[in-house]
Order: structure tokens, then sequence, then C-alpha cells
């Protein structure tokens, strides 16, 4: 893996056959492939006509420098004499659209209005696989393939795409039952579905060990599994000296592991070792600057270290890839409730409610605001809809716990901490560094309860 080392050609096509026809361009998540002419996303595809992917196939060539529409017009249109602006601009723009670009604030292509373009972001050159798919036991692309797609779809973090992700990792293991990552990606969307509420603590944790211990019996050294065995030793077992030796070992594995560093920056911040906490998290984003769970957690990270401002700056970045982002609307609201911006506050956990559909983590913090701001009628009627046990679901005593502090029962709130730890919820690992319970958290020492 090397950075494209470009020079000036004498004319561009020259340029793009001397190259040749193998190998991809890796920017950002996306790869072309250049001999299969195909775009994708993170493994997944991307439709793309023809001529916007000539254009980004040349632009990628020419990395970092200017290219003329007069240039781009004889790539296309090579000895045709033809009004090519409107085609040039629909092409352009259908490209911006596969990338999820703007020309205003360009992450990919910058615009120089009338006179061409340049691509601005960092571009490598790919020779080899980037996935070794006898060292990942995947014997066969469709099964690689579907386990991308369980990834992509467990990422956006709501009850359906969730289910949609287990549904993929399930035909990967069908296509190829000793597909280690699928099992890893099944156990992650398990301890995903326990903090939905979809899955209790026991049942996530037994079908999450039960798959992940599976994966290392056929991959010893996967990275990604010592880093999910480590995340269950962190949230069912509360084993921290263990989920910490575990994370390392993952991340001996595999230095590069983004969400290895993530999971492990979860485990620090649980522990209030804050700094070490931003350092792993930002470690997680210089390897993958475009996962929106990462970003959304280095606001999340922040908010936990008390660096409220920090959290507001991260949250809407991360909002400005993805303005619908649940994780990243309720850490802008946890952090401006925090600075007495209680109406902002409450627009984005209700915006977070809606994009979320109505996760408890959405639901207990519009409860909670909505008591800081003295609306205890609407306070209350949110901790009735979190107290009933749901119809297909778990209901979360932590969430019930945070409800209560935040109306002042704090009585009420130490005994639904203490089903919380019961039920070993796994949000209760969040209970030491949580700033909404910080008026309670003299109550709960005086009580006795540790988590």
């Amino acid at each position: 893996m090397s950075r494209c080392k470009l020079v000036m050609p004498r004319d561009i096509t020259e340029e793009l056959m001397y190259r040749g026809e193998k190998g991809r361009l890796r920017f950002g998540v996306f790869d072309l492939d250049v001999q299969n002419r195909e775009l994708r996303r993170r493994g997944l595809r991307v439709k793309l006509q023809q001529k916007p992917l000539k254009i980004l196939h040349l632009l990628l060539t020419q990395a970092g420098r200017f290219v003329t529409r007069g240039q781009l017009a004889q790539y296309l249109w090579p000895d045709l004499h033809v009004n090519f602006d409107r085609s040039l601009n629909t092409a352009v723009n259908s490209l911006r659209r596969a990338l999820g670009d703007s020309p205003e604030n360009p992450r990919f292509i910058e615009t120089r209005a009338g006179l061409g373009y340049r691509f601005i972001a960092p571009v490598e050159s790919i020779d080899e696989p980037e996935v070794n798919f006898e060292n990942k036991h995947v014997v066969n692309q469709d099964a690689y393939h579907d386990y991308l797609k369980g990834r992509y779809f467990q990422n956006k973090m709501t009850e359906e795409d969730l289910s949609k992700s287990v549904a993929y990792f399930e035909a990967a293991l069908a296509a190829d039952p000793d597909c280690a990552l699928a099992r890893v990606g099944l156990a992650d969307t398990y301890n995903l579905l326990a903090f939905l509420g979809k899955l209790s603590a026991k049942e996530a944790h037994s079908r999450a060990r039960e798959s992940t211990l599976a994966a290392l019996r056929i991959d010893g050294k996967l990275a990604e599994a010592h880093a999910t065995l480590a995340n269950l030793k962190a949230l069912y077992e509360w084993d921290w000296a263990g989920a910490e030796a575990t994370y390392r070992r993952a991340l001996e594995l595999n230095p590069n592991y983004a969400h290895g560093h993530r999971m492990y920056a979860s485990l620090l911040s649980t522990q209030e070792r804050h700094g070490e906490a931003i350092l792993e998290i930002r470690r997680a984003q210089q390897l993958d600057p475009l996962s929106l769970i990462i970003n959304a957690e280095v606001a999340w990270d922040l908010y936990m270290a008390r660096d409220f401002q920090g959290a507001i700056e991260q949250a809407w970045k991360t909002l400005a890839m993805e303005p619908r982002f649940a994780p990243a609307q309720l850490a802008l609201g946890l952090a401006c409730q925090q600075i007495g911006m209680l109406e902002e506050a409450i627009v984005e956990f209700q915006n977070a409610r809606v994009c979320s559909a109505n996760h408890p983590a959405a639901t207990a913090a519009l409860g909670f605001a909505y008591a800081m701001a003295g609306q205890r009628d609407d306070s209350e009627d949110l901790l009735r809809e979190l107290e009933r046990r749901p119809e297909n679901g778990h209901t979360s005593a932590y969430w019930v716990a945070l409800m209560h502090a935040g109306l002042g029962d704090h009585g009420r709130a130490v005994e639904w901490l203490e089903k919380a730890r019961e039920d070993r919820d796994v949000w209760l690992v969040w209970l030491r560094a949580e700033p909404r319970f910080d008026q309670l958290r003299a109550v709960r020492q005086a009580s006795g309860l540790s988590h």
C-alpha cells in the first residue's frame, strides 16, 4: 500500500494508458476497482454510470492537480466537437451524489467555477487485495460481501437495520460456515440489541459469547474476535482488568483496527481514565475518519470527560456528515444540557427520538431534560413509557433510574439501579462517569451500590 506518485503528463489519456487497468485507487472509505470499473464504499458497490466513473478515474490519477473542463472533454468525448457543458455538469453532479460530496464544502472534489476540478483528498494505490481471505477464513467473496453488508446496516444502529445486519451475517455463514468475521459481526449485533433493549443482558451475553468463541476457534489471531471478547468481559462480566488485557491483545494483532481502538476507548471512559480514552478514540478517528459511529463516540467520550464544548463541536461535525444520525444528536443534546442550553438540548433529544425510533437512551434523555426545565408532567409521561415493559423487548432499569434521578426521587433511582445490577444491564458500565448522575452519586455510595 503506497501513496500515488504522479507526474504531470503531456496528455492525460497517455498517463491513464501508462498506469494500466489493474489495481484499486482508495480515498476515504471508497475504492475504485480500475480493472472491473466498479466503485465501492466499505466494500459495497456504489451504482455509478460510465461517464461519472471515468471522471472519477481521471481525477484520482490527477489527485491534487487541477484538471480543466477542456481536458475532461478531451477524455470523455475524444475527437468530437460537441457542446459538452451540460453533460459534464450532469456527470459531475452524479459523481458528487455518489460520494456524498458537496461543492460548497467539498471533501473530495474542489470546483473552480467554469474552469475545472481538483481532487483534494489523499489517494492510495492498492496493488494487492485488501482482504486476505485465507487468513480471515472467508472461502468466497460472496460471504465477505454479505459480511460487509451486515456491518453497513449494523452501523446505522436502529432496530430495523440491526435485524437486516443479522440476516446478512447469517447469509455469510450460510455461504461459508467458517467465516469468522461474520460470527464476530453477529456477536456485535447481539450486544447492540442489548443496548437497544431488544435482548436481555443474559440472552445477549450467551449468544454473543457463543458466536465470539466460535470465531476464535476458527481463527485464534483474529483481532476483531479478541476485541469483541474484551467487550463481553466489560459489558456483562465487569472484568475490567481482563477486558483491558484482551483489548490490548486485539490491538497487538492489528494496531490499525479502528473499532478496536473505539471499544477500548469506551472501556477507559467508563473507568474515568478520560485522557487515555480521548487518545484512543482519536486514534480510531484517524484510522477511519468517515465512520459515523466513531465520530459520534468522540463526542460521547468528550461529554463523559466533561469537555462539553468539545463534545458540541464534534457532534456538529458528525451531523454535518449525516444530519439524522441519532447518536450524534444525543451527544449534542447532552453537552448542551450541561452548559445550560436546555431548549437546544430538548430539540436535539426530540430529534434523536424520531431518528432512532424511540431508543430508550433518547427517551430517558428527553425526560431528564424536561425535568431540568421544570416540565414535570412531560417528564413523568416519558417515565411511564419507559417503565412499561415492551411487548417484544426488555426494559432497561438504568434509564428508569436516570429518569427518577432527574425528577429528584433519589430513593427510587437507587432502587432501579439495584435492579439494573441484578439484570446486569449493559448501560450500567457508564454509571461511574455519567454526569447526569452527579447529584445521585453520594446516595449511591452511601447505599453501597457499585458496578
